[in-house]
Formats: C-alpha cells, sequence, structure tokens
C-alpha cells in the first residue's frame, strides 16, 4: 500500500496517542541486597533451606537475536536477612519489576534414566489489590542447553524460560514475532513444570509491555527503527483442540493456554515450535496488532498461587513442592513427572488444610524425554522466573530441602506398642488404637537412597507427639540412635524441652567408608496417657532432619489412645492343674495351653474380636492370633506349632522343667488380661539302657582236667532297662589271651540261653543274647543274668591241651532298637 507524507504524519500521530499507556521496561538490573520491608518479613519467614552455591550458579545470558533484549540475569543468592552470601539459602530469582533470572545446577547431575526428587519452597507475592503484585512465576527446568548455565529465555510471561513474543511496532502497522524466532529465543532442549502466577490472556486484555526502554510517547526515530513489545497471550485459552500436539509428544492432557485467577502449574516444552500458535482478530485493546501467540500446556491445574493463611489465622507464605521423576522404561521415551504442591506446612508438618487458597494440589503427567536431546541422559536442573511489570511486584524466591544429584534421601516414621504384642502403627495402618499406660516406641527412620555425598551434620528436631509421655532410661537418656552398621548413640535427657527432642547426629549416613551405613533410626520411648472417659485421637507430630546438603522430614502416625474401659480381661486354664507333660522328640509332640477369655462383667465378645496371645518360653517370646466370640471364649494353643522343632527342643530339653507364661490382648479395646503360667515337665520320650558287670572269672583248673564246660565262679550281673523301646541284644569277643597269644584253639566262649538251649560258640560276629519286642509306656528292666544257673549263660569251652598261666578276655555288648533291626 502506498501512502504520501501527510497520511504518514496522521497514521504517526494516532499511534503516538494510542500507545500512552504502554508500558516501559527498565532492563538495567544490578544484584544488590533486598531491602524492600516485605521482601524482609518473608525471608525472615523462610524456611531452613540448604545452602545452593557450591551446587549452583549462572551468568548473563547469550543473546543472539537482534530483537532480544533479555541481556541480563538478575538471579542471586541471599541469606535470610537479604544479603547476598555464598552460604546463602534463598535463591532470589527476580526481584523488582520486569527482572527475569536463572539458576542451574553447576554440572548436568540430574539423570534422567533414574528415579530422582526434588523438594523446594517457592514464594510469588500476596496479590493483594492486584494480579500484578505477584505476577509472572516461577518454573522448575530440566535443559541440555549448549549455553549451559547461561542459558535464560525471555522475561515477562517467559517466565525466564519460554521464547521472546516480540512483537514489533511500526509507523504503519504492528507484526507478530515468527513461530521460529520464539523457538530460538527459549531455553533450549528443555523441559519446564511452570507455576504460573498470572493469566497472561488477550481476553483479559492488559496494555501490551514495551521491552525496549522507549520513551513514552517514543520517538519518531525509535519508531522507524522498530520498537518491540510482548503482546501478553500465552495463557490464552482457545476453544480449538490442541490434540494434534499429542503425536508430538504431549499427552492427551494438552490444551492451548491456562486458566486461573492467580495461577496455574502445567507442563511445557519451551524451545519446541508447534506448542506456540499463532492466532488472529485480537480486540481493539492491542491496536495495532492483530496477532500474537498461545502457549500448549500440558496437564494444566489451576492453582492460587499466592499469600493465603491457615484455619488459625497464620499466613501461608511459602509453598513447598515436592517433585518426582520417574524415568521412562526401556526403550520408551515416556517418562513421569509427578509433584505434590503445598503438601507440606513451613514447619514441615503435613498440610491437611482444605482451604481452597492453601489445599495441596498433586499431579501426575507423561514427558517425552526426546526433548532433551540428551545422548547419555545427563541434563542440567535449576529454576527461572520473571516479575510483571507492577511497581509492587513481588519478588520470586526459592529455597531447596534436597537437590538432584547431589544426594536424595527421605524420613519415615512408625509407632510400636509393646504392651499391645508389638502392634506397629504406620500411616497407612487401619487399626491405630492403643490404650492408656501401654508402652511405646517412636521411630524415625532415617534412609539414604543415593547420590554423590554422604548426608552430613543432620540436626533433628522431633515433636514428641500430644498425650505421650517420654519415658528415660536407667541413665536418663530419652532415646537412641542405631546405625546401620551396628553402632548406637544415646540422646540425653537434657536435650528434651518442651515436647521436642534436638540432637545433632554424631555420624553422617551414606556410602563412604567414614560413614555410619545408611541408615540410622532414632527410638523414642514413651507411655500413652489418657485419663478422660473419651477416645483421644493424637494428630500427627513433625520430626525434621536438616542437613548441611539435604533436608528431609516425616511426620509420625496419627493415632487413637482408647477411654479406660470399666471392665476388665480375665485369662483362666481350663485344666485342674498348670502342669504339663511332655515327651522328649516324641513324633508329633504337642504342648496344647488351654484357656479361657472372658470379660469381667460377663459381657459378649465383639462379632469376631480380635484377641492377640502373648507366649513366652524359654526367654522368647510367641505370638499368635485368635477371633474371640461369645460370653466366653476358650482356646488351646498349640505352643510347638508356633516353632520350628530346632527351635522348640532347645527350649524343652530333656528331663527339664520349664515355666511358659501366656496373656491375651484385646488390641480393639485395649485391654491386656491377667498372665497365666504353665509348668512344662520334659520326660524322656524312649529310653534303652544296659547294665553288666566289668568282671568275669571262671573256675581254676588244673592240668589233665578234662571238664568240658568250665562254670562262671563269680556272680554276673546283665540286665536291659527300656521305655517305648524294644531291643535286642548281642555280644562279640576276639577271644581270651595269654601273654598276648591267642588261646582260640584251646579255649572258646560260648553262651547257653537254658538248659533246652544249644550253646553257640561267641566270636567276632555278634552272637544275639536276648532280646525284648515289647514297648513299655513305663521305664522296664529286664534281668537277664537272674536265670542263669552254673549250666547256662555265659560258660567257658575247652578245646585241647591249655598251657598254665592267668587267661584274660574282652566282651562287647550292644543292646539296639529292636525295630531297626527287623
Amino acid at each position: 500500500m502506498h501512502y504520501n507524507l501527510k497520511q504518514n504524519l496522521l497514521v504517526v500521530t494516532f499511534l503516538l496517542i494510542g500507545i500512552s499507556s504502554f508500558i516501559s521496561f527498565d532492563n538495567t538490573i544490578v544484584s544488590a541486597s533486598l531491602t524492600d520491608s516485605t521482601d524482609l518479613s518473608v525471608l525472615k519467614a523462610a524456611p531452613s533451606g540448604i545452602s545452593v552455591d557450591k551446587y549452583m550458579s549462572n551468568s548473563a545470558p547469550s543473546v543472539p537475536e537482534k530483537g532480544d533484549i533479555y541481556t541480563t540475569n538478575s538471579a542471586q543468592i541471599l541469606d535470610t536477612s537479604g544479603n547476598n552470601s555464598i552460604n546463602g539459602n534463598i535463591i532470589a530469582l527476580a526481584s523488582g519489576k520486569n527482572t527475569y533470572g536463572s539458576i542451574w545446577s553447576n554440572d548436568k547431575t540430574f539423570d534422567i534414566n533414574k528415579e530422582q526428587t526434588i523438594s523446594a519452597w517457592l514464594y510469588f507475592g500476596s496479590g493483594d489489590g492486584s494480579q500484578d503484585v505477584n505476577s509472572e512465576g516461577i518454573a522448575f527446568v530440566l535443559q541440555n542447553d549448549d549455553k549451559g548455565i547461561a542459558a535464560l529465555g525471555a522475561g515477562l510471561e517467559g517466565l525466564g524460560v519460554y521464547g521472546y513474543d516480540a512483537s514489533q511496532f511500526t509507523i504503519v502497522s504492528g507484526t507478530a514475532a515468527s513461530q521460529s524466532y520464539i523457538q530460538k529465543t527459549a531455553i533450549q532442549n528443555s523441559i519446564a513444570l511452570e507455576f504460573d502466577s498470572d493469566n497472561n490472556s488477550f481476553y483479559t486484555p492488559t496494555a501490551p509491555i514495551n521491552n525496549d526502554g522507549l520513551t513514552v510517547p517514543p520517538s519518531i526515530s525509535q519508531i522507524v527503527n522498530g520498537a518491540y513489545f510482548s503482546l501478553d497471550g500465552y495463557d490464552t485459552q482457545l476453544g480449538t483442540s490442541a490434540t494434534s500436539l499429542t503425536s508430538s509428544g504431549f499427552s492427551d492432557k494438552v490444551k492451548y493456554g491456562a486458566g486461573g485467577a492467580y495461577g496455574h502449574i502445567a507442563l511445557t516444552y519451551p524451545s519446541f515450535a508447534n506448542p506456540y500458535k499463532k492466532i488472529d482478530s485480537l480486540s481493539s485493546a492491542y491496536s495495532p496488532w492483530t496477532e500474537g501467540y498461545v502457549l500448549a500446556h500440558d496437564g494444566a491445574q489451576q492453582a492460587q498461587l499466592t499469600d493465603g493463611t491457615d484455619e488459625y489465622g497464620n499466613p501461608f507464605q511459602w509453598h513447598h513442592v515436592t517433585i518426582k521423576w520417574i524415568p521412562a522404561s526401556s526403550g520408551s521415551t515416556k517418562a513421569t513427572l509427578e509433584y505434590s504442591y503445598n503438601d507440606k506446612n513451613i514447619d514441615y508438618s503435613d498440610n491437611t488444610s482444605t482451604k481452597s487458597d492453601i489445599k495441596e494440589l498433586t499431579s501426575s503427567i507423561p514427558v517425552d524425554t526426546s526433548k532433551l536431546n540428551s545422548s547419555d541422559g545427563k541434563v542440567r536442573w535449576g529454576f527461572t522466573a520473571a516479575n510483571g511489570a507492577s511497581s509492587n511486584v513481588a519478588s520470586k524466591l526459592v529455597a531447596l530441602d534436597s537437590a538432584p544429584g547431589l544426594l536424595y534421601a527421605d524420613a519415615d516414621s512408625d509407632i510400636v506398642d509393646t504392651t499391645l504384642g508389638n502392634k506397629k502403627i504406620t500411616e497407612s495402618s487401619t487399626d491405630n488404637t492403643v490404650a492408656d499406660g501401654d508402652s511405646l516406641k517412636l521411630n524415625y527412620e532415617l534412609n539414604y537412597i543415593s547420590g554423590n555425598e554422604d548426608w552430613k551434620d543432620i540436626a533433628a528436631k522431633i515433636k514428641i507427639p500430644d498425650d505421650t509421655t517420654v519415658t528415660p532410661d536407667s541413665d536418663g537418656n530419652v532415646a537412641t540412635i542405631t546405625y546401620s552398621d551396628g553402632t548406637t548413640e544415646n540422646i540425653s535427657s537434657s536435650e528434651l524441652s518442651n515436647s521436642t527432642i534436638q540432637h545433632t547426629l554424631a555420624k553422617t549416613i551414606g556410602t563412604t567408608a567414614s560413614a555410619a551405613g545408611k541408615t540410622a533410626t532414632i527410638t523414642i520411648n514413651a507411655t500413652a496417657k489418657n485419663k478422660t472417659s473419651s477416645n483421644i485421637n493424637v494428630a500427627k507430630s513433625v520430626a525434621t532432619f536438616i542437613g548441611s546438603n539435604e533436608i528431609s522430614t516425616t511426620n509420625s502416625p496419627a493415632f487413637t489412645i482408647l477411654a479406660n474401659p470399666s471392665y476388665s480381661l480375665k485369662l483362666s486354664n481350663t485344666n485342674s492343674s498348670n502342669e504339663l507333660n511332655l515327651l522328649y522328640k516324641l513324633d508329633n509332640a504337642t504342648l496344647n495351653l488351654p484357656t479361657e477369655l472372658t470379660y469381667s462383667d460377663n459381657h459378649s465378645f465383639e462379632d469376631s474380636t480380635n484377641i492377640l496371645y502373648q507366649i513366652t518360653a524359654g526367654g522368647k517370646e510367641f505370638t499368635v492370633g485368635a477371633s474371640a466370640s461369645g460370653t466366653s471364649y476358650d482356646q488351646t494353643i498349640d505352643l510347638k506349632s508356633l516353632m520350628d522343632d530346632d527351635t522348640f527342643w532347645n527350649i524343652f530339653t530333656e528331663d527339664s522343667t520349664q515355666t511358659v507364661t501366656i496373656k491375651a490382648i484385646d488390641q480393639a479395646n485395649g485391654l491386656v488380661s491377667n498372665t497365666l503360667t504353665y509348668k512344662v515337665i520334659t520326660k524322656p520320650n524312649k529310653t534303652l539302657s544296659m547294665t553288666v558287670s566289668n568282671n568275669l572269672a571262671f573256675q581254676n583248673i588244673n592240668a589233665g582236667d578234662t571238664t568240658k564246660y568250665l562254670h562262671r565262679k563269680t556272680n554276673f550281673k546283665l540286665s536291659v532297662t527300656s521305655l517305648r523301646e524294644p531291643w535286642l541284644l548281642s555280644v562279640s569277643t576276639k577271644g581270651l589271651y595269654l601273654n598276648g597269644q591267642t588261646l582260640n584253639k584251646n579255649l572258646a566262649l560260648v553262651y547257653r540261653k537254658d538248659s533246652n538251649s544249644t550253646y553257640s560258640t561267641l566270636s567276632s560276629t555278634p552272637t544275639l543274647i536276648d532280646q525284648n519286642t515289647t514297648s513299655y509306656e513305663t521305664s522296664n528292666t529286664d534281668n537277664i543274668s537272674d536265670d542263669w544257673n552254673k549250666n547256662t549263660g555265659l560258660l567257658l569251652k575247652q578245646l585241647g591241651a591249655n598251657t598254665a598261666g592267668q587267661y584274660t578276655g574282652t566282651l562287647s555288648w550292644s543292646v539296639t532298637d529292636a525295630l531297626n533291626n527287623n
């Protein structure tokens, strides 16, 4: 179109009037202490946070594009006094109007092929009076940009991570940036989880923001040279479908724009071109521009990213977020990013509020890891942020509890009721009741999962649950720390104050040689207290473990201390005697404990009342459960069935008397019965023994004596005693000797059972002497030699002429189980 000079001047005059409401942008940024009273108040109330200077850094951005004026980086590290500090624990990403910044891990420490967790606190502003006060927002970013720690996107709606929608103001018109330009000015190879605290929408128009520091009105020379503005419409919600992006790695939750009066949370791919969609027909508020860009958001969720108040009217300024990365399965590029926003209160207790401005928000979003363009899976992680143009805009602050790649640790808690049979209560327990006076173990387990450093300088701060009293031991210690290397450490009662234990662990946990293993368990002995007539519901109680390089927290599980019932639980022995006989190692042996269980007022057990029987024997404890019903519940418990054979017979040894105790626990009502005592007498199961004389002498003979069988001249005792053991008795011998010479050709030992029996010559092969196939239930003794006379039993047979002298020999007797020899 052609215009004459007069027409051009008229257009200029019109446009000068039209831009009188444009907002000027100041890009002169200087790192400095924060002095604003609001900032200082927020910093004073900041969470602990780990020192980040060792792990994170940034630099001025590299800006190759002519139109990109985002040439500074306002991110800095502060302490809680607002001063720059190398030991600071607060990251100020943007402070003051129109500021923007980024900060990154020094190295590519985020491995997308491994599970990762980051825990952080975010501050956006109050939002009082105007949405602009807490604009624009913060983004958690993974990036593999060649610029490294100099990577930075556009300010304002760009949140320091997205590309610059550099809409140019010319003499005759307004032109939008190209999609490729926006793509190039974003942080490359990146994935962002945005916490956008402003709704940048064309449908709620604000004046385009001037990014070139032009005067108002701009000079003709500035207009001729071109002036760039952000049209501020990335969050515009379109009615058109965005599902065409699913083939490019987005999930089916993708949509153009996002809602939320005071913000939203969403996943984006900043350097991917297609998510930036050009729309036309902008309202007259954007004249002379008719085109602008909106951004596709994946899994967008409305969120009020501003200060709130809890149920008690306390300020809720810092917002905790836990971000978990779940890697893609082998061969896939689909990872998952999960987040829990507002999951903790400022004291690290679990946030259970249902108030809309501070309630917890969670989501799980699929992530296309190919957008990171990483060959080894290693990328940088960090934060970006930007502020809006309001002179009252709040600083964008971050405090870290943990840093990916540095170390990954967590804490967990449970309660064990030792009175109620070591009943364990966890956050997911369905039975979380205890009784007044019950002995409790409050357990806090610190777990080092992975990392490049040990978890160091761990300061534990444990709030004791309400209505429980810590029970010191005889040395005045209130807790014990047990490390996984087997070492222990005591916590003195002097470290307990106002129901809170504070103690710095003497050792580190981790994987280096100097660490005390990968876990540390803190056990506190306590007693439950309820002297009221009603149940007491004890709320969760927070425990924090603040190390120099990791902060982990947990909450003790909620539980209920039951009111004291007016009745008791009575356990009786249904036997007439408390003595129980046991046969040692009897096959299929049982040890039955007969019991009867009743309530003192004879009321009935509720349907299937859970009863736990706690039994002690031989210094060991055994438990068995049952479901009681009726007014009287009889239960015979086979104690042997609760142990393996070796354990059982090591306790109930032969010929011993052992004490066994048993008590019943009604866990639902917190009742513990009286204790019954049984006396278990373990008798031999089978016995088999033999009595035999040590010496046997035969009659003397003179030379020429031809007596064939020589009689015994001394008494000889031979008997067998048995209990449930049929037997066989045999004897063997090598014969008689004289001066070491055998006399087997001269003499032979023989056995004759009775006068009707033949003589059996004894040899080195055992000869059966007697047997008894009866299994006696009481001990029985067979006196075998009592039936011998001078012509029966053991005799000496002459075989030939004998040499003068004293003959000697040995008899070997053996009694064996007859059943094993059948």
